[in-house]
């Protein structure tokens, strides 16, 4: 195991030493005893991200009124299920928002919405795109965020709440499963 599977590991583990209610979570929905845990950053493909997008172009309407729903429940707590307003789940808040803002439905679960958007490479990623992530090598979609401004941003729900983070950190960076689009019309 390298310096990098080992801060991987590690950074998981501490984080996965938290709980909700009476079912333990782990940092991103991981169960404590995943095989994932101790995977190796270096065996997993990383991918390119586009950081070329203007300011013009990144921020269209719709995504300004996206963006404010998303502000307006940073520090939101997690709950396993919840779909807002005052906590969500990562899926209830990318389906939450996406009807507040935009009146836009987006099906319940992560995995569904995962079918429900249309695929897009990771060099088109921009603002009001939703970044997919896989714990089970694509086996299944566990997790969602939606893409904001700037450098590889995403605000989310998980253990934390509803925060902003970036999706290309260590722990995030092996688990992307891939990049959809809702906003046909950015």
């Amino acid at each position: 195991m390298n310096y990098r599977s080992i801060l991987f590991t590690t950074a998981i583990a501490t984080m996965g030493a938290f709980s909700l209610g009476h079912s333990p979570v782990s940092a991103h929905s991981l169960p404590a005893n995943s095989p994932l845990l101790t995977a190796s950053i270096s065996e997993t493909p990383q991918p390119k991200v586009s950081q070329s997008f203007s300011a013009a172009s990144a921020a269209p309407a719709a995504f300004n009124q996206l963006e404010t729903v998303l502000n307006q429940h940073l520090g939101q707590p997690f709950a396993w299920g919840a779909t807002g307003p005052t906590a969500f789940d990562c899926s209830g808040l990318t389906q939450f928002a996406f009807r507040q803002a935009l009146g836009l439905n987006l099906n319940r679960t992560a995995e569904q919405q995962f079918q429900q958007a249309q695929r897009i490479d990771a060099t088109a990623v921009r603002p009001g795109d939703l970044v997919f992530f896989s714990y089970n090598h694509g086996q299944t979609i566990d997790h969602v965020g939606i893409v904001v401004n700037g450098n590889h941003l995403m605000i989310d729900a998980q253990n934390r709440g509803v925060i902003r983070e970036s999706y290309a950190t260590p722990w995030w960076q092996p688990f992307i499963a891939g990049y959809g689009r809702v906003l046909t019309n950015q």
